[in-house]
């Protein structure tokens, strides 16, 4: 075989970054997503999938043409749509975090599996109809570590019997619309304080840890046929002190491929994440992967280098061409299965009533499970006084720019004065203890808060958010506060809740979207009121 041949065999392992948007000047994120030029001599020259971020759903379902006619031969589809298409694309369904149907099953165990699999088929078919055809979903880590900053509510419980349960349910309803699935990181990265997006994290569980704890949902969804698996950026150092899991042989090929006799589709995370760029070049890392056993080698940092390197360790014989043989078999089976990608019925999906209908229920669907996943301490309300409060913390400003935001709105419309904490704005602790509000600042008003906080890709240690249980005690010890709403992480929750008196109005939503917002403010403020001021205030607000 020639080089120029093989190197197109080669670069169709690989998966590189695009924006959902078709211009170049919308990308959101252009130091990983390829410019229009070079995406499409990427994959004129044979790269073989393309994972998306951001665009509405229509602007995707186009791009994902463009690219399909770029490249002129299958290709894979990708994004991580964990918590529904909204999740990454304008205009699609957004549903509750996998740890918020985790609280729900710890209620109600039927109820938790019937909607983890009905919200695999809402997002698997609504991904298929905008022309994606693998989802990088679920996330199979146990988050066993309440400091963990990057999984968190990302997980489907804290332990391995439920997140085995919760994820089968899910990959059931996503195989039932007919895409492809993946469960992550293997071997587990539930159980670390450092996002690998900044720093390598090290576990230190053994394989006999692994077996009895992490690894249980891996082998049900292997057993249940997942398609794909993701190996993480993490270092098992009592497993291979030497290599992370992404370029150890010892836990690709040994553990999962022997071991647990997997023979899906192994693709590696991003490689161009600081667990792997900071240590490893993109041509090195990419070989090393793949020497491990990985098939598929996602975002290199440098991709034309990584498939270079790649093609020179085939052409000199350093790795066998049956090995690429495989992994490109491997490739196309997972592709046949979807090949029929057209199977929906045409004249359904041409049929705006039937879509319509699917958006509709999927909304619906969403709608419910928000409501299924909201705690409100003791049903009480939260009654405003002249110049009262609702301090707010979010770490996204753009959330609130332009945009309907009821956790503003709505206390707004109630009587509270809006104050926002986010990270461009002035710091409200005192500078001789962070663990305490600066009164003086919000004068003698009361004070309702709200808190924005979750674990994401990124964060690293700016997810401790602990000073505020503090805080809000203090508040209510000096009678100051009207009480308090957490959205997103059940452990800050639960701490809270075990320190303000039950008196004190608290609520819980997993979910931070506007409608989860909406159904717990107009549960605890005074929702008559309400809904008459908000009607009236839209009206007024509305210019042509």
């Amino acid at each position: 075989m020639n080089k120029v041949d093989l190197r197109r065999q080669v670069a169709e392992l690989f998966i590189v970054r695009a924006s959902g948007f078709n211009l170049d000047s919308q990308r959101l994120y252009p130091k990983l997503e390829e410019s229009n030029s070079n995406l499409k001599r990427l994959l004129e020259e044979g790269v073989g999938g393309v994972i998306l971020l951001g665009g509405t759903v229509k602007e995707v379902e186009i791009r994902c043409n463009v690219l399909k006619k770029w490249s002129g031969k299958p290709l894979l589809l990708c994004a991580d749509i964990e918590e529904g298409v909204g999740q990454r694309f304008y205009g699609g369904t957004k549903f509750i975090p996998p740890m918020g149907i985790a609280q729900i099953y710890k209620k109600d165990h039927n109820l938790a599996i019937s909607i983890a699999e009905k919200i695999g088929y809402f997002t698997g078919k609504e991904a298929k109809n905008i022309g994606l055809n693998w989802l990088l979903a679920p996330v199979c880590d146990i988050n066993n570590n309440s400091n963990n900053p990057v999984i968190n509510l990302r997980a489907w419980g804290e332990e391995p019997e439920t997140v085995k349960i919760l994820t089968c349910a899910f990959h059931r309803g996503v195989s039932s619309s007919k895409m492809l699935t993946c469960a992550k990181h293997f071997p587990g990265h539930g159980n670390s304080e450092v996002d690998s997006h900044l720093d390598l994290p090290e576990i230190q569980n053994d394989l006999s840890k692994l077996e009895k704890f992490e690894l249980i949902p891996f082998k049900s969804l292997i057993n249940q046929g997942v398609n794909s698996v993701m190996i993480g950026h993490l270092l098992f150092s009592k497993i291979d002190p030497i290599y992370p899991a992404t370029l150890s042989k010892r836990l690709v090929t040994d553990l999962l491929r022997i071991k647990l006799k997997y023979d899906g589709l192994v693709v590696s995370d991003a490689l161009v994440m600081n667990a792997i760029s900071n240590k490893f070049g993109s041509g090195r890392a990419a070989v090393m992967a793949f020497e491990a056993g990985i098939d598929l080698i996602l975002m290199p940092k440098d991709i034309d280098k990584a498939i270079n390197s790649l093609t020179d360790a085939f052409y000199l014989e350093k790795i066998s061409l049956d090995k690429l043989h495989i992994s490109r078999e491997r490739r196309k089976k997972q592709l046949d299965l979807i090949s029929n990608e057209n199977d929906l019925d045409k004249e359904e999906l041409s049929n705006e009533a039937i879509q319509n209908k699917f958006s509709l229920d999927a909304y619906r669907f969403s709608n419910f499970t928000i409501k299924n996943s909201i705690f409100i301490r003791k049903e009480s309300s939260v009654k405003a006084e002249v110049n009262d409060i609702n301090l707010i913390q979010i770490d996204n400003i753009d959330k609130v720019s332009n945009q309907y935001f009821p956790a503003l709105d709505l206390p707004k419309v109630a009587g509270f004065k809006n104050l926002i904490i986010h990270p461009l704005g002035i710091s409200p602790w005192r500078k001789t203890n962070n663990k305490f509000l600066e009164l003086g600042q919000f004068g003698n008003s009361k004070i309702l808060v709200q808190l924005f906080v979750r674990g994401k890709p990124f964060i690293g240690l700016d997810y401790n958010n602990d000073h505020w249980i503090g805080a809000i005690k203090n508040l209510e010890i000096e009678e100051r506060l009207s009480g308090v709403i957490i959205y997103g992480c059940p452990y800050l929750y639960d701490k809270i809740k075990k320190t303000i008196h039950e008196s004190i109005p608290l609520a819980y939503s997993p979910s931070q979207i506007e409608e989860a917002q909406n159904q717990i403010l107009r549960r605890i403020l005074q929702s008559k009121i309400l809904k008459k001021e908000i009607d009236k205030k839209s009206s007024k607000e509305f210019t042509d």
